[in-house]
């Protein structure tokens, strides 16, 4: 049974319920008013028998007989007993529905004596209904009973609950009909987001859950799930692109390292096959060293970038960017002594971050321009504060720059520009990878900004202190 169906159930449910209290309490309330009515006519009529109607009917009586009384007394639907302390019945009733003379609603009170006693009006069961009826003493000994029958009351009452039954069923079924387009209006949502669950299941994850402005507990779902659904797509892109990233640099990986190795293993054959002569035995051996020495500064890249990728957390301490760059700089101008490179930075420059990863960043940078420029080819290396508060490292060459085609990929890894790898310098494709990688880990981000023959500047930005 769906949801609809048992909340429109329990609605009816409910409702006829209520329904039923409702016409029950209607009910008792017109049938204690007709009683009270009833007996506030049976309490009229023995009045005006005690005080004036006993002589009178006593006296014509004789006269008239009792069906000349029962017509003086007609068209009333009251019903009056006399019984003579001899015993005699007189019957006197209104209507030609009522019972026959004989006294049998006076012979029918087995309490007599108690009712007499209470004066109140009672009820009476007789072979042709009930009766409601008010028995007292009049003067002489007359024992009188006034009555009234039940049947217009009930009949009534009986025509009230038809129609209480009528209208109660008309308001269920129009309740029915206008609950069932509310519900359906009212969970249309929760089948809008079954279908789009189907949907992203079948693996459309751009679905999303149709909702409007309003606050309802259904809009507010709908919304939740679509910022749940839309991170759950973001997670699902991470992982492809990250699984194409792993894909891509394995594929790299391999391709970088298929190099060297076969120049070893071809030198080691060389060598073991005794086709090098001794004169070029050393120079073989330099040769395998120079590729292993390469195998090795790749793998230990590669091995940096994975602890990178696995987002494992840094060290987070201050530190002084300005006496790291220094500190490079000067390493920079022992390894080439002959390239003018000069420095701005300010006495001190604190960032909160990893002094080794930081290190590894102004040094990729400095061998990017030693590689990738010619010999004495001036650089400029730069350290301020913005107007943010965010810390920007700009190493900046003179050197022929790149194409605007190597510009979105030179921090994508492996990645080495045409110009580079023809002059045959070209490094492992790294070093700027591990640059924008350490620059993230650190929530900040690196840019580049060239033009062809007009130098190469990069820009590392992080947060300040």
């Amino acid at each position: 049974m769906t949801l609809r169906v048992r909340l429109m159930l329990g609605l009816l449910a409910l409702l006829a319920v209520c329904l039923a209290v409702a016409g029950t309490a209607s009910a008792l309330a017109l049938r204690s008013h007709l009683v009270d009515e009833t007996d506030n006519q049976l309490r009229g009529a023995q009045n005006l028998i005690s005080t004036r109607g006993v002589t009178v009917l006593t006296r014509l009586a004789p006269l008239f007989g009792g069906v000349g009384l029962q017509r003086a007394v007609a068209p009333t639907e009251f019903v009056i007993e006399l019984r003579q302390p001899d015993g005699s019945m007189m019957t006197l009733t209104g209507g030609t529905d009522q019972p026959a003379a004989g006294g049998r609603l006076l012979a029918g009170v087995t309490d007599l004596d108690r009712r007499i006693a209470a004066g109140s009006p009672f009820t009476i069961e007789a072979v042709d209904g009930r009766y409601r009826a008010l028995v007292t003493v009049l003067p002489g000994g007359v024992t009188d009973l006034v009555a009234l029958p039940m049947r217009p009351a009930e009949d009534t009452i009986g025509r009230l609950l038809l129609v209480e039954t009528v209208a109660a069923a008309a308001v269920l079924a129009l309740g029915g009909g206008c609950a069932w387009l509310l519900l359906g209006r009212g969970l249309r949502p929760l089948r809008d987001i079954t279908s789009t669950a189907a949907a992203i299941a079948d693996g459309d994850l751009e679905r999303r859950v149709p909702h409007g402005r309003s606050r309802t507990e259904t809009d507010r779902l709908a919304a939740a799930l679509n910022v749940m659904l839309t991170q759950i797509q973001t997670a699902f892109e991470g992982r492809r692109r990250s699984q194409e990233r792993l894909r891509q640099f394995v594929a790299d990986a391999s391709h970088e390292l298929r190099t060297p190795l076969t120049s070893v293993r071809g030198y080691v054959d060389m060598l073991r096959q005794g086709i090098v002569p001794p004169s070029g035995t050393d120079d073989a051996l330099r040769r395998v060293q120079d590729e292993t020495r390469r195998m090795s500064t790749l793998v230990d890249d590669m091995l940096y970038l994975a602890h990178l990728d696995e987002a494992r957390p840094l060290e987070h301490a201050a530190v002084d960017l300005a006496a790291i760059v220094r500190d490079a700089a000067t390493d920079a101008a022992a390894v080439e002594p002959d390239r003018p490179l000069s420095v701005r930075v300010p006495p001190e420059c604190l960032v909160v971050g990893d002094a080794d990863a930081l290190r590894q960043v102004i040094g990729n940078l400095l061998t990017n321009v030693r590689v990738h420029t010619p010999p004495g080819t001036p650089a400029q290396v730069a350290l301020d504060t913005t107007t943010s508060g965010e810390i920007l490292l700009e190493v900046r060459d003179e050197g022929p720059g790149v194409h605007a085609a190597d510009l979105d990929r030179i921090f994508d890894r492996f990645y080495r520009s045409a110009a580079g790898r023809d002059r045959g310098r070209g490094g492992s494709g790294l070093g700027m990878a591990i640059v924008a990688a350490i620059a993230a880990a650190h929530g900040g981000r690196a840019e580049i900004v060239s033009a062809p023959g007009q130098g190469l500047a990069v820009r590392v930005t992080l947060p300040g202190p």
